[in-house]
């Protein structure tokens, strides 16, 4: 299947471009342009920042020290919920990446690793504040209930898979908790590694959206006479565009709301390519990673839809 998923792939790409080239550069110049005015800017500092954090290890203590609180409230041991807070203050596919780097390094079980991908990785506060509640619907008030329905989503999808993994009642070892940064790295080389790392990551994430984007313009010329499948289809294959286009389609604020967030919650194919290379060079399989993602979605729609229709808090 996987060898005929990549042939249809093969055959596909090549005869869009070479069938529709205005269409195709018109989808790849969204992406670029969507990339460069919105992620770009509202992105990059948050990666910078981030990658800064992990390096100099400043969070450390914070998050060594509420050990039980960890465990009770999320069957996550510390090193665990090291993931869990980078996955929600960075966004995708964050979560993911250091879940699977604290697995390389024998941090974590892969039990827990597997239970971390089905609710760790978030869309960034940052893509949630600035790209959907300011730019797309231009209503501030919705940061804060935004938030609270994504990540309380997250929350009972950690309650729902927990279950099935299994995990272990011990709480392993804390991550070391150093109070300053090593003398053998000053600060300068430090900042300079995660500016490059912020580019690095932001460049690649540029490159799925212009992929993506064009996927999305295969999907829209084989769909176009369907109209709920021209806006909900292409939120499935690539998230920030999609998007997009859903925020173009005629539906109210109370059915494009929920389905924003539901989909916001879900990532798309993108992330979840991603996700899937964030994976690489371990045995991780992206099974809970997509059913979590499911799973949080249906959460994130349910809740938005309470918000909206019956305790109209969200208007």
């Amino acid at each position: 299947m996987k060898r005929v998923f990549s042939l249809l792939l093969f055959l596909i790409f090549p005869g869009f471009l070479l069938l529709y080239p205005q269409t195709a550069l018109t989808y790849a110049k969204a992406g670029l342009m969507l990339w460069f005015y919105t992620l770009l800017p509202s992105l990059l500092p948050f990666l910078i920042f981030s990658s800064l954090l992990l390096k100099t290890r400043v969070p450390d203590r914070l998050i060594c020290a509420p050990k039980y609180f960890w465990k009770k409230v999320f069957a996550l041991s510390p090193q665990g919920a090291y993931a869990l807070v980078l996955g929600i203050f960075c966004g995708y596919p964050m979560g993911a990446k250091v879940t699977a780097d604290l697995y390389r390094e024998h941090r974590i079980t892969k039990k827990e690793a597997s239970y971390l991908l089905t609710f760790a990785n978030y869309p960034g506060p940052a893509f949630l504040s600035a790209f959907l509640c300011v730019g797309m619907f231009q209503k501030p008030e919705l940061v804060f209930p935004t938030y609270g329905i994504v990540y309380i989503s997250g929350f009972l999808c950690s309650l729902c898979t927990r279950h099935f993994f299994k995990l272990p009642n011990n709480v392993r070892t804390p991550i070391p908790c150093k109070k300053e940064v090593s003398s053998s790295h000053s600060f300068g080389e430090i900042l300079d590694t995660s500016i490059m790392n912020g580019f690095e990551t932001i460049t690649k994430l540029g490159g799925y959206i212009i992929l993506f984007s064009i996927l999305q313009g295969i999907s829209d010329q084989i769909l176009k006479d369907s109209l709920q499948m021209k806006y909900l289809l292409p939120c499935c294959i690539e998230v920030t565009t999609g998007l997009s286009a859903l925020s173009c389609s005629p539906w109210p604020f109370s059915v494009t709301y929920p389905l924003t967030l539901g989909f916001t919650a879900f990532g798309g194919l993108c992330v979840a390519a991603q996700t899937k290379s964030m994976l690489a060079h371990t045995d991780l399989s992206l099974k809970p990673y997509l059913l979590g993602k499911l799973c949080t979605a249906v959460w994130t729609v349910l809740l938005a839809a309470f918000l909206v229709k019956i305790i109209k808090i969200v208007i």
